[in-house]
């Protein structure tokens, strides 16, 4: 009896069955893969954060040298048209020899 069953029906218990095994060892491929895939997009945000890090830093040093700059030229307006080399008096409504 079981041999004229499974003579008759071996096709169709043996197919489902490898099919099933196929596209469930297939799904859990891809389920790793992805979980790889997503540890490896954090990792390459955490590094492109630190790209934009140093592509800013450079602009930052800038900012700063100008103010830096800025600074050192008004405190150095004191100074301006007393040398005793190239200082004059200015007339009136004169502007000064450098801003």
């Amino acid at each position: 009896m079981i041999r004229q069953f499974w003579g008759k029906y071996k096709v169709c218990i043996i197919f489902p069955a490898l099919s099933l095994g196929a596209i469930w060892s297939d799904y859990n491929y891809t389920r790793q893969w992805k979980k790889q895939q997503l540890l490896e997009q954090q990792k390459q945000q955490q590094q492109l954060e630190l790209h934009y890090l140093w592509g800013v830093l450079p602009l930052i040093g800038y900012g700063f040298g100008m103010f830096l700059d800025n600074k050192e030229t008004e405190r150095m307006t004191l100074f301006r048209d007393k040398s005793a080399l190239y200082g004059r008096v200015l007339k009136e409504g004169e502007k000064p020899s450098w801003p």
